[in-house]
C-alpha cells in the first residue's frame, strides 16, 4: 500500500498525467449536457415531422438566430404555401370540370381565381375559362345544325326533282323509302302537283295521239284549261302565278266553232310553249317547297337556340345593368356594389331574356312568311340541379 502511494505521487507530479486526469474529468462532467442535447434535438426532429410544410417552416422562422437562417426559412414558407395553392387549384380544375351547371362551374372558377394570387398563377388566365368552352360548344352544335341543315336542304332538292320522273310502277315504293329516310313532308307538298303534271301530260299525250291519228289535226285543240288548272292550284308566289297564267293566255288556239284550224307550225309552236310553261311550273313548286322547308329548318335552328346558354359577349353586354340590379346595403347605410358571382348570375338571367325575345321576333317573323300565325309557346330551360357535393369538395379544397 504504500508503494502504491508513492507510485500514484510520483505519477501524479508529472505534467502530462495530471492533463490526463483533467481532460477525463472535463469530459466526464459534459457528458448529461450532451445527453440532454441529444434528447433535445431528437424531440425537435420527431416535432418537425408531425408538422405540414407551412408549420414546420413558421416553427424554423421562429428559432431562427440568424438573418440567413430566417430569410430561409420565409423562403421555404413562401415556396410551400405556392405549393399548396397549386395542389388546390389542380383539385378545384377538377371540380369544376365535374360540376353539372354551368352557374356551379363558374362559382368554383371565381374561387380558383382567388387561389391562383397565392400560387403565383397568372388569375386572367383562368377566368372567363367556363364561359370560352361553353361559346366553344354552342358555335360548334351551331355550325354542326347549319350543316345538317344544308344537306337536308340539298337532299330535298334531289328529292323533288327525281320525284317527277319516278315511273308510275315505282312511285309507291318511293315513297315509302322517302318517308322512312325522313323526307316525308316533301312527298305531302309535292303529291298534288305531281297529279296535276301527270293530268296534264296524259292530256297533252292524248292530245297528240288524236292529232296524229287524225287526218284532221288541224282541228285538234290543246288542253290549255288543265295546265291552267294546275297553275292556279300551284302553292307559288301570286304575282308568278298570275305571270304564268298570262303566258298561257298568250298561247292563242283557233276558234274551232267558226271553222278555224291550225295553220302550219302553229300547232308545233303552241305545243312546245305549253309544254315550257308546265315545266316552269314544276320548277317553280319545287323551289317554293324548298324554300319553306329551309324556313323550317331555320325554326328549329333558332328554337335549338333558345335551349343554349347565352355568350359570353350577350353576358357581358348586360353587365351594367346586372350591377343596377345586384346591390347590397353598407354598414353604414347606402348601397354598395354587388357580389360579383350574384351580378354574374343575373347578367346571365337578363342575357338570356335580350336573346330569347330577338329569337322569338325571328320566329315570329318566319312563321309568318310560312303564312303561319304565330305560335307563342312558354320557353322551356333546363332544370338546374343543385351540385352540393361538387360545392363541398370545392370549399374543402380552398381550406388546404
Amino acid at each position: 500500500m504504500a508503494r502504491f502511494g508513492r507510485s500514484f505521487v510520483q505519477a501524479a507530479t508529472q505534467p502530462q498525467y495530471a492533463q490526463g486526469l483533467f481532460t477525463a474529468a472535463q469530459q466526464m462532467g459534459a457528458a448529461p449536457g450532451r445527453r440532454r442535447a441529444k434528447e433535445e434535438q431528437q424531440k425537435r426532429v420527431g416535432m418537425l415531422r408531425d408538422m405540414g410544410a407551412v408549420e414546420r417552416a413558421d416553427y424554423m422562422a421562429s428559432i431562427a438566430e440568424t438573418p440567413q437562417e430566417l430569410m430561409q426559412a420565409t423562403a421555404a414558407k413562401d415556396q410551400a404555401v405556392r405549393q399548396g395553392s397549386l395542389t388546390s387549384l389542380r383539385g378545384l380544375e377538377a371540380a369544376r370540370q365535374a360540376a353539372g351547371t354551368i352557374e356551379e362551374k363558374q362559382r368554383i372558377e371565381e374561387i380558383m381565381s382567388r387561389v391562383a394570387v397565392q400560387a403565383g398563377v397568372d388569375p386572367t388566365t383562368i377566368a372567363g375559362r367556363t364561359q370560352a368552352e361553353q361559346d366553344a360548344e354552342t358555335n360548334r352544335e351551331f355550325t354542326q345544325a347549319r350543316l345538317k341543315n344544308q344537306q337536308r336542304q340539298e337532299q330535298e332538292a334531289a328529292i323533288s326533282q327525281a320525284y317527277y320522273n319516278v315511273p308510275a310502277e315505282s312511285r309507291e315504293q318511293f315513297e315509302q323509302n322517302v318517308v322512312k329516310s325522313g323526307f316525308g313532308n316533301v312527298i305531302d307538298e309535292l303529291k298534288e302537283d305531281k297529279a296535276r303534271d301527270e293530268l296534264f301530260q296524259l292530256q297533252l299525250k292524248n292530245a297528240k295521239t288524236q292529232a296524229a291519228e287524225n287526218t284532221a289535226m288541224k282541228k285538234e285543240p290543246l288542253p290549255t284549261s288543265s295546265l291552267q288548272d294546275r297553275i292556279n292550284q300551284a302553292n307559288i308566289d301570286p304575282q308568278l302565278k298570275d305571270q304564268f297564267l298570262s303566258e298561257l293566255a298568250e298561247v292563242k288556239q283557233p276558234d274551232f266553232e267558226a271553222g278555224e284550224t291550225w295553220n302550219p307550225g302553229e300547232r308545233k309552236q303552241a305545243e312546245t310553249a305549253l309544254e315550257s310553261l308546265n315545266r316552269a311550273v314544276r320548277a317553280e313548286v319545287s323551289k317554293e317547297v324548298g324554300r319553306k322547308n329551309a324556313i323550317r329548318s331555320d325554326i328549329r335552328t333558332l328554337e335549338k337556340q333558345k335551349t343554349n346558354p347565352p355568350t359570353k359577349a350577350q353576358i357581358d353586354e348586360q353587365l351594367e345593368q346586372a350591377k343596377k340590379d345586384v346591390v347590397t346595403t353598407g354598414f353604414f347605410g347606402g348601397d354598395v356594389e354587388g357580389d360579383p358571382v350574384l351580378v354574374r348570375q343575373r347578367a346571365t338571367e337578363l342575357a338570356r331574356l335580350a336573346r330569347d325575345n330577338q329569337i322569338n321576333d325571328l320566329l315570329e317573323q318566319r312563321r309568318a312568311e310560312l303564312g303561319e300565325q304565330a305560335i307563342t309557346e312558354p320557353v322551356e330551360t333546363e332544370e338546374e340541379e343543385e351540385s352540393t357535393q361538387l360545392t363541398t369538395k370545392a370549399d374543402q379544397i380552398v381550406g388546404l
